[in-house]
Order: C-alpha cells, then structure tokens, then sequence
C-alpha cells in the first residue's frame, strides 16, 4: 500500500514522455504532404527534365498568341509567358539597336531555349516591308534558294497533275502553283505529325498557308485515305499523343489518367467525354484514333 501511495504522489517519475510534440506532429505530417505532391508532380510530368525541358510542361507555361516580337510591349512579353530575365534581355537587345529581321532571329536571345522557340515560332509575325537589303542579307544561302524557287514565274513550272497528298513527295508538290520547296517541307511535315491526310481541306491548317495560295492548287490535290496511320490510344507513349496537333495537353493528360486508373478506353464517344470543355476539337479527331 505505501508503494502504491508513493506512485501516486509522483506519477511523472513513471509516466512515458510522448515520442513527438504536437508541433513536431504537424510538422511531419506536412513533410509527408510535401513529399506526396512532389510524387505527384512527378508522376504528371514524368519526362521532365531538367536539362531539356519537356515540351508538353513548357506548354503549360507559355501562352502564345500572334505577335511582332520589335518593339513588343514588356506587358505583352509577360502574357505570352516568358520570365522577367528574358524580357530584360530582348529589351537590352533592342536598346543596343538590335532588330528581329527573321523568326530565326529571336534565338539570338540566349535566355529562349530551343523548346520555348519551336512553341512560339509558329505564332511570329515580322512584316515583309523594311529594309528588305538587311533581310536578303540574314538570309542562309539555303533560305535565299529556297525563295527563288517559290517565286519562280508559273509558266517556268511543268503541267500540273492531280496529286495524292498521302503519296506525294516533295518533288511532287512543288509542281503545284504557289507551293515551292518551303510550303512542300511544310506540308510533308505537317502529313508525317498527323499520321496522313483524310482531307484536302486540312491543307488549310498547314503553317503559312493563306487562302489565296490554297485557292490556286485545291483543284490538283487529293486524298487516299488508305495509308493512314491512326494512333492506338490505348499503347501509344504519352508523348506521341501530346505531339498530335489535334490533342491537347489537357486532353492527353485526361487520356493516361483513364488509362492509369481504369484502364483501356473503348469508344470514340468516351474519348469525348474525357475532353475538356475548354477544348476546341477538331471535327477530323475520329479518324486519327483506334481503339
């Protein structure tokens, strides 16, 4: 009985000091949190690197528009996405007397990766008036040729053919009215990231191609379907999909999660409902997917 008395007088002699504070508590606990997001970032960009950054995470990043990368207003800089260190940079180039003649041009800013100029390149818009000497003389010798191919007078090309654009050849396609060796490059490009034409119409989406030149040479194309080359949603990498110009990097994202969490998708109507509603898709997305 004196024994049990003595526990009772002093119970802190033999009562266990806990293991963590409450402050410690929380303070593991939101370690733990840390490290999940970072998991999780992780997984949702796991082609990051930081070497040569993913094309799809610098998509998230930039928002480009058309624009006119002389004189464009610091604000303007900002909204299409880029850091204050490159704004500060394109205006020390300006300030020194430093003009964008070319596209090419905006890579003498150092601070623009390779990747964040493919994503902008599409959307500049330099005007062919100026000093049109400087800008014959920035040109390469490849450019300049290439040039004075397209602008050869009609009457100097061979009889124009109907071509099959899914079969056609770039010595094929300049034989077209308006279309020299540049526009063919950019044709085939196009057809090679698309997986082929189903469509002549889809010429239109082509980069540079205006009304007026597609109104020359619509009348001599068109399209066999049977070479297609679908994408197998279901097995395709991740970055194959994102490189398709008819899905986007949300859409694609919509896609592997599906497919991570509840496996293959089965129809074409699913697909769509996985589509942001943001997205504006395009009407010629059915035949790009196989299931």
């Amino acid at each position: 009985m004196l024994v049990l008395i003595g526990i009772n007088l002093i119970p802190d002699i033999f009562s266990k000091t806990p293991a963590f504070s409450k402050h410690q508590l929380e303070e593991i606990i939101a370690l733990h949190q840390q490290e999940f997001k970072a998991l999780e970032d992780a997984k949702a960009n796991e082609n990051f690197n930081a070497a040569n950054p993913d094309r799809s995470v610098l998509e998230q990043k930039l928002n480009p528009f058309p624009f006119n990368p002389n004189n464009l207003a610091e604000e303007s800089w900002k909204k299409l996405g880029l850091a204050a260190h490159q704004i500060r940079n394109i205006k020390n180039y300006e300030s020194k007397g430093g003009k964008f003649f070319r596209k090419e041009d905006l890579k003498k800013i150092y601070t623009i990766s390779e990747t964040e100029y493919a994503i902008l390149e599409p959307f500049i818009r330099i005007p062919s008036t100026g000093n049109q000497r400087i800008a014959r003389a920035s040109q390469s010798p490849e450019q300049a040729a290439a040039k004075e191919t397209s602008t050869l007078p009609k009457e100097a090309k061979p009889e124009v053919v109907t071509i099959e654009l899914n079969g056609a050849d770039s010595l094929q396609l300049i034989q077209l009215p308006q279309v020299g060796p540049w526009f063919a490059h950019r044709i085939l490009k196009y057809r090679d990231i698309l997986g082929g034409f189903v469509d002549k119409e889809q010429l239109r989406e082509v980069y540079g191609m205006d009304e007026e030149r597609y109104s020359t040479f619509r009348e001599f194309v068109e399209v066999d379907t049977a070479s297609l080359e679908p994408l197998q949603i279901n097995f395709a990498e991740f970055k194959a999909v994102v490189r398709h110009p008819y899905f986007s990097y949300p859409l694609t994202k919509a896609v592997f999660n599906h497919r991570d969490r509840k496996g293959m998708l089965q129809s074409f109507d699913q697909l769509m409902e996985l589509a942001p509603a943001s997205d504006s898709l395009s009407p010629y997305l059915k035949y790009y997917v196989k299931f």
